[in-house]
């Protein structure tokens, strides 16, 4: 077998189109249905119903999920909290909140021949945020949104649409304040811009989605080695199955299988010896062998750009050879990322161990310029405890991702003409390469209050700087929910930086407040 061609990354391939091809079963037929934004706290909410047994089915690491996705889930979970003779604290949060906000998709869940296939929602949520920084606090996994020293505010509003059973439209606008002090200076600025915008068109359960939007491939919960929402939304053509499919034969043991395609072209300003507008492809596999065992693989490939190949250099076959062959015959024309994880949630564990209900073990492993092994490796490990001590709607988790590796400990993510970033950030985890980060997280959700405690330890230029930046930040949030349909939430966290830019001895301690309301429809 040679360098020269990834293996894996041609299985991949051949597995998608194996997939598009022939297993999608031609009774299965999906209605187009736009997808829920990444920052939803139903994520954490559905990691703690899989943990409970309420929900099997669904692959929580490619995400955002889609409405239809969504309410097949909560018919799932609502039929087996109607066989409890005491419903849990989750079971009353899906039946008083989320059946409510998600009513019109469990109905076409539980019927689907007789749901109503043309509707506008011009208003589906609307939110509105104000946060103040005394001075250059880190903000991530944010979609990329713009937070600065002084006064930032943000208002979010989200609207769709579906024409027919095939068709389903997505816009959210957002509008941007951005106000910057210094001692000796003072500006603004203002920005209305297409935050997320996308068209689908669905048949039988395949998806063509084209416009913005953002990505999360892994199952970890503070950041991932590939694809994150940590950089801002970008324009994409996407190509997926929006509910996951049982293949046929014994492929069956493969269990729910799901994947995405995605092309890019980016737009963002890039440094001047960069390579303008690159292109950008991605594949996503993952599957579920065993209703507690998900794992999953993915590929990112940067390459190109106008005017650096003519039409002959982007045939199809050169166009594989630059993704797949080995990057050192191709080491100016792409950079590769490879990564493979797997999550394992045990539920109902409270009759086994009375300190925890249930449990979900995560794991990561990437290859930069991926050849036969995957070289400048990178991991991240993460596990959470649900109901810890029995306490209903807690969850305590721990996360450690490493992404320096031995070789050259600041290729994850860099790259001499394709770094791995859009609009100034990375896609994959935010702490960027030649770094390591710990970060443990207490969440509690008590009837209509919500709160979190977290801390969060970056260490980054680890190898190649002349001082290592060691930054601990301090993160509370509290929120409640006045009814279904409202929530307010408060945000204070404190951050502490040596050693800051990588400059020795240097010293910096930032705040940041924040609030937000938010009206769902």
């Amino acid at each position: 077998m040679t360098r020269n061609k990834s293996v894996l990354s041609a299985a991949f391939i051949i597995t998608t189109i194996m997939l598009v091809s022939f297993f999608v079963p031609p009774y299965v037929h999906a209605m187009s249905s736009t997808n829920v934004s990444l920052e939803r706290d139903l994520y954490r909410d559905m990691e703690l119903w899989a943990a409970e047994g309420l929900i099997t089915s669904n692959l929580h690491s490619i995400r955002p999920f889609t409405r239809g996705e969504i309410g097949k889930q909560l018919a799932a979970a609502l039929h087996r909290c109607a066989l409890m003779d005491e419903p849990s604290a989750a079971c009353r949060d899906i039946q008083n909140r989320y059946a409510k906000l998600f009513e019109a998709e469990i109905a076409e869940a539980r019927s689907p021949h007789s749901a109503s296939g043309t509707f506008l929602k011009p208003a589906e949520s609307v939110s509105i945020s104000y946060s103040y920084l005394d001075g250059p606090f880190s903000t991530f996994n944010r979609e990329g949104l713009p937070e600065i020293r002084g006064h930032n505010a943000l208002v979010k509003f989200q609207s769709h649409a579906r024409a027919g059973r095939y068709f389903s439209f997505f816009v959210e606008p957002a509008f941007v304040f951005n106000e910057y002090r210094t001692f000796d200076n003072h500006s603004s600025r203002t920005e209305l811009r297409l935050h997320k915008g996308y068209a689908k068109f669905t048949a039988f359960n395949l998806e063509i989605q084209a416009g913005r939007d953002s990505l999360w491939w892994g199952p970890s919960y503070h950041g991932s080695l590939l694809m994150s929402n940590n950089a801002r939304p970008f324009d994409m053509i996407k190509i997926s199955n929006p509910e996951p499919v049982l293949l046929p034969w014994f492929f069956s043991y493969l269990g729910p299988v799901q994947f995405n395609i995605i092309f890019s072209q980016l737009n963002d300003d890039r440094e001047r010896h960069e390579r303008a507008n690159p292109f950008l492809y991605g594949v996503r596999l993952g599957l579920k062998p065993l209703p507690i065992l998900e794992v999953g693989a993915s590929q990112l490939a940067m390459f190109g750009g106008p005017g650096y190949r003519d039409k002959k250099h982007m045939k199809p076959d050169h166009l594989f050879k630059i993704i797949y062959a080995h990057p050192s015959e191709n080491s100016d024309e792409v950079n590769q990322q490879f990564a493979a994880d797997m999550a394992l949630t045990i539920p109902r564990l409270k009759k086994y161990l009375f300190v925890v209900d249930g449990l979900k073990f995560t794991a990561e492993w990437g290859g930069e310029d991926s050849g036969i092994p995957p070289d400048r490796r990178a991991y991240i490990l993460g596990l959470a405890l649900f109901k810890p001590f029995t306490l209903d709607g807690a969850v305590l988790r721990g996360e450690y991702a490493r992404i320096c590796p031995r070789s050259v400990p600041d290729a994850w993510y860099s790259h001499h003409l394709h770094p791995m970033r859009f609009d100034g950030r990375v896609f994959g985890h935010h702490v960027g390469g030649d770094a390591d980060d710990i970060f443990i997280e207490w969440s509690h959700s008590i009837n209509n209050v919500l709160y979190k405690l977290a801390f969060d330890r970056e260490r980054s230029g680890i190898k190649m700087r002349p001082a290592t930046q060691i930054k601990n930040q301090f993160l509370s949030e509290i929120g409640y929910r006045f009814n279904p349909h409202s929530s307010l939430t408060l945000k204070y966290a404190y951050e502490e930086i040596k050693n800051a830019g990588n400059v020795p001895d240097l010293r910096q301690k930032n705040h940041y407040v924040g609030m937000e309301a938010a009206l769902f429809f």
